[in-house]
């Protein structure tokens, strides 16, 4: 008879996103959005987002359908605004400026989508003052 134990879920160590090609992929985290490369090895390359480590892993059949219910990678960002207008020159497609999402009373949350070249779906999010 199996037996019941306690699981306690801690911090998510890592986000791994499949791609065709992991060097065009490295190249759009590590140049566009300025990620440090953690680990760089043939098909898998890990990049530090902090606590969490995003991985990129290579699978030739990676975003050939995309459905829009995959998960979104959330990247927190002290500036909003600044940091979309910098990606945007970086040439990262916005699917729109960044849009209320939450309200907290005194701050306003606002994030903006994007997908990499892949497919996956990415977005930025920070807190702004609530005007009063």
């Amino acid at each position: 008879m199996a037996t019941k134990t306690q699981v306690s879920l801690g911090t998510i160590s890592y986000v791994i996103l499949y791609v065709r090609n992991t060097e065009e992929a490295l190249k759009f985290y590590r140049d566009t959005l300025g990620l440090q490369v953690k680990m760089h090895e043939d098909g898998w390359v890990e990049l530090d987002t902090g606590s969490t480590t995003l991985a990129l892993h290579h699978d030739e059949h990676a975003g050939k359908e995309r459905t829009g219910s995959q998960p979104v990678v959330v990247f927190s960002v002290e500036d909003i605004y600044g940091a979309y207008e910098t990606l945007k020159n970086r040439g990262v497609k916005f699917a729109r400026e960044p849009q209320t999402v939450c309200e907290t009373g005194d701050h306003i949350g606002k994030s903006a989508d994007f997908t990499d070249p892949e497919g996956n779906q990415l977005s930025i999010f920070g807190m702004v003052p609530a005007k009063k």
